[in-house]
């Protein structure tokens, strides 16, 4: 099987051997995520790469980051770079929705929280602002919906990308996830359903190869599948899949996902910064916390406290570090949010604050401290998860999985000793790559049951857990109010 992730800073193919045993990654290959107009060249360099000539593969699953697309023209072709997720333009048009529809109607209807990232907000932005582009624009797609358009020529998505978008219903408890977003609401930004991807519900394919990528390792008329949001499909790939369990995703952005039996009142989600989503099955609800500053706040450290350290020398220390201290906290505490904080406690003001710091305390601290305020943060959005939806969250197993938590190991082993609750780690580098993999061959009936990716049990030195409570209320508290922490 193959699988892609196209994310935020990178774009990763993997060649999987799928088996009722588990999923054994064969091969990785990666690069910068490009701009739309170099997708395929890009994909294609991937694909050849990976499968280097080996038998073609049996299916093709896609995953990507949520709420980023382009709009095309009628021949398919993109009239723009990415319109990010990360670029908050339209919070106007955010606010604009919230008072026209209701915010709490909204939240209710979509399970998303009226914001600048979403992409309703965006269409309408883009509408208004860029009147040209949006007159010649025959449809938008996805990052997903794109690469499923590049290999296949079918424009389709899947649940929970459309579900990040404020356009698409969740379905009721006994219903399937719907095959079309909502005329109504696309209505609000001058777009018809058409004009946006088809719907492929869990169980269905979303199209086939082209002759086009034979020259790949592809053969024409292989399965392609919307495997879905990256972090969904992560922790799916992760066994992440029944009420009770939680994952914990950590790439340039981090996300917390715990799957709950009954869903919590969507208003009250909302409330603390949060979403209500479908997971990648389709078959459960879970609540979704993301905070930007994860993996984005170690490249800022790099750069702006790095003092010319290298990533092959401060992990090793950092990790040497850790086994000094025994697991325990650091006497620095780092709030690590560089530009707002999108839960809990929703604060678009909040900024990176390091509070402790002495005169002795170097780079190498501070690195660390960073990776503590990174998962104390975690913590924090976890409980807040629990307290929604009524879980008891040192209960909660977390499943760790990114490429940050095999290529940064004292980043999972902070978190073990930080978190309530007993911690696994999935030991796949590329795990969103090998979860769409996995994915695919679930959705076109080559595996069943669907078996999980490689994971090992990460324990917390004895006492550590304890102490991090101190310091997980003094986070709290300083993160919540100014001064000084207590």
């Amino acid at each position: 099987m193959v699988g892609i992730d196209i994310g935020t800073t990178n774009t990763k193919v993997a060649l999987v051997d799928v088996g009722r045993g588990g999923a054994d990654v064969r091969a990785v290959s990666s690069s910068p995520t490009p701009q739309p107009d170099a997708l395929a060249h890009t994909l294609r360099v991937l694909l050849r790469r990976t499968i280097c000539g080996g038998p073609a593969p049996a299916v093709v699953g896609i995953a990507s980051m949520a709420e980023t697309g382009v709009p095309l023209d009628t021949g398919a072709r993109p009239l723009s770079g990415w319109v990010r997720w990360d670029r908050a333009s339209a919070a106007a048009q955010a606010d604009r929705l919230a008072t026209r529809l209701g915010r709490a109607q909204l939240v209710t209807a979509t399970g998303v929280r009226p914001s600048a990232k979403a992409p309703l907000a965006t269409w309408m932005w883009l509408r208004e602002n860029r009147a040209d582009e949006w007159a010649r624009m025959a449809h938008w797609a996805g990052v997903a919906d794109l690469a499923c358009r590049l290999l296949s020529g079918e424009l389709v998505t899947d649940h929970t990308l459309a579900g990040r978008t404020m356009a698409y219903r969740l379905p009721s408890a006994a219903d399937p996830p719907p095959e079309n977003f909502d005329a109504d609401l696309l209505a609000e930004a001058g777009l018809r359903p058409e004009q946006l991807p088809r719907v492929a519900v869990p169980g269905t394919v979303a199209g086939r190869v082209r002759d086009g990528f034979a020259d790949c390792g592809l053969a024409p008329g292989t399965p392609v599948v919307i495997a879905g949001h990256d972090h969904a499909v992560g922790a799916y790939g992760a066994g992440v899949r029944a009420p009770g369990q939680v994952a914990d995703s950590i790439g340039t952005a981090e996300a917390i996902i715990s799957v709950v039996a009954a869903p919590p009142d969507p208003v009250a989600v909302a409330d603390a910064g949060m979403s209500s989503v479908l997971t990648a099955a389709g078959d459960r609800r879970a609540l979704l916390a993301g905070c930007a500053s994860s993996g984005a706040a170690v490249k800022w450290w790099l750069a702006h406290e790095g003092a010319g350290v290298r990533t092959e020398e401060l992990f090793p220390a950092l990790a040497a570090r850790y086994e000094q201290s025994a697991g325990r906290p650091s006497a620095m505490l780092v709030l690590p949010y560089l530009s707002g904080r999108q839960t809990p406690r929703p604060d678009p003001g909040a900024r990176l604050r390091v509070l402790g710091r002495r005169d002795e305390d170097g780079p190498l601290e501070m690195a660390y401290a960073l990776l503590e305020g990174l998962s104390l943060h975690a913590r924090w959005m976890q409980a807040e998860q629990a307290r929604l939806a009524g879980l008891d969250p040192s209960r909660s197993a977390v499943t760790v999985f990114g490429a940050s938590a095999v290529g940064v190991p004292v980043w999972p082993r902070l978190k073990a000793s930080v978190l309530p609750g007993p911690v696994r780690v999935v030991t796949t580098s590329e795990p969103v790559a090998a979860s769409a993999a996995l994915l695919a061959a679930v959705r076109t009936g080559l595996v069943d049951p669907a078996p999980c990716l490689p994971a090992r049990d990460e324990p917390a030195p004895e006492g550590a857990t304890a102490e991090y409570e101190r310091a997980f209320e003094r986070f709290v508290d300083a993160a919540t109010r100014s001064g000084v922490p207590r």
